[in-house]
This record gives C-alpha cells, structure tokens and sequence, in this order.
C-alpha cells in the first residue's frame, strides 16, 4: 500500500514539474530581452513541437491516475464484500461446529464434555514429561523428539479409541483456516472463549508440533490462544516457542 502511495505521488509531482516546464515555455518571451526575441511563427513552432508532447504527457498521466483511482476503490469494494461473505461462512461453520460440540459427549477418566478434554490432556501431559525424564529421555525443546511422544500419547490413548481427539481438530481447524484466510483473527475471541485449558493445549501442541499448520501457527504467533495458563504447558518455555 505504501509504495502505491509513494508511486502516485511521485506521477503528481512530475506532472507539476512538466506543467511548470510547459508555462514557463509559454512565459519566456515576455520576460526576454527584445534582441532575443524569435519570429513568432519560429516561436510557435518551438511550442507546438516542445510544450504540446509534455502537455500530452501530463494529461496522460492525469487519466492513468484516475484509472488507477478508479480501479483502486474497486478492488477494496471487492475485497470488502469478499470479507463480507468469508465472515458470514466463518459464523455458518462456527454454529455447526457449536452444535456439534453441545451434542458431542466426549467422555474420559469419569468426567464428560470438556472436562473430559482437561482430564484427557493432563493424563497425556504427565505422560510426555515422564519419557523425557526417563534414562533415555529427550530435552522437551526438541521438536522432533516432542512430537514423536505426544503423537504416541495422544493417538493411543483410550479417550481416542472412538476418535474423540481426531474428531475435535477435524471440526476446529476449517474455522482457523478460514479465520487465517480471510484476516478474521477478531472473530476467533469467541472460540477462543469457548475452549477450555485442555482443549486450548490439545489444539495447541497438536497443530504446531504434531500437523504443523501453517494457518494455526500464524494465529498463534498473532495471540490467539495466547492466554492459555501455564500449567497446562508441557513446558513453561514453548510459550516463548508457539507464540
């Protein structure tokens, strides 16, 4: 935007600077002294063939700057009415996915519903700091090492034999995607609101370091998800890694 900025006014100055070339071609006989003076006809000669081709130049640039006006304030009215249209989609799939979560019944450990979610992610935190503790243990900055744990965890936990996990990303990452897509980022303050701890930190380490999407990683990094309490970290230092 800025160097569209910087180019239009660039094309106005020099279309002032030509005007100013043009007028002074017009005023120079009158302030010449009279032994420097041309024959008017050699004079009108001299501006038709120097003053006309600039005068051109500048009423072309005059007409290119309005095209580019014109096209400018087109592009934005499209882009505001595809906004439009990627906010309403954004808000259909955010009231299916809710309606899908008020009948889901996610279930583990004695509790149901998000508390589940909480309960489930506890369990597989405690698991992923027990391997990196152990003799052969790895350091829980090491990505690739924190993946292959959490994956194991997550995937072969009972809470996920009949797909609960897989099928809670299934339903929230379209809305992210979309959100990332469309610059809608202030629309997710209500999902993000939704969500409980366990949930945030299941999406959370399963988009950055399980299936690395790129649409979730850049939504982190711009806060969303960002107020997620601590305790619910694998580790207090991939605060500083995810967001």
């Amino acid at each position: 935007m800025k160097s569209k900025i910087g180019a239009d006014s660039f094309l106005y100055s020099l279309s002032w600077v030509l005007l100013g070339i043009v007028a002074a071609i017009f005023l120079t006989p009158i302030y010449l002294p009279d032994q420097f003076c041309f024959a008017s006809i050699d004079y009108a000669l001299f501006v038709g063939g120097l003053a006309g081709p600039l005068a051109a130049l500048v009423g072309f640039i005059y007409v290119y700057l309005t095209f580019l006006g014109q096209q400018r304030q087109l592009n934005e009215q499209r882009e505001r009415l595809n906004k439009e249209e990627a906010s309403k989609e954004f808000a259909d799939y955010l009231n299916l996915w809710e309606g899908y979560r008020s009948k889901a019944v996610y279930t583990w450990n004695n509790q149901s519903g998000s508390k589940a979610f909480d309960s489930y992610w506890k369990n597989v935190r405690k698991a992923v700091k027990g391997d990196a503790m152990k003799d052969d243990g790895f350091n829980l900055m090491d990505s690739k090492e924190l993946a292959k744990s959490l994956k194991h965890h997550l995937t072969t936990s009972t809470f996920n034999r009949t797909g609960q996990y897989e099928n809670f990303l299934r339903m929230v990452y379209p809305l992210l995607e979309m959100a990332e897509r469309s610059n809608l980022e202030n629309r997710l303050k209500y999902l993000e609101n939704l969500l409980s701890p366990g949930e945030k930190a299941i999406l959370i380490y399963s988009a950055f370091f399980l299936d690395k999407k790129e649409f979730a990683i850049a939504l982190f990094k711009n806060g969303f998800c960002r107020n997620i309490d601590v305790d619910f970290l694998i580790s207090i230092d991939h605060k500083k890694m995810i967001f």
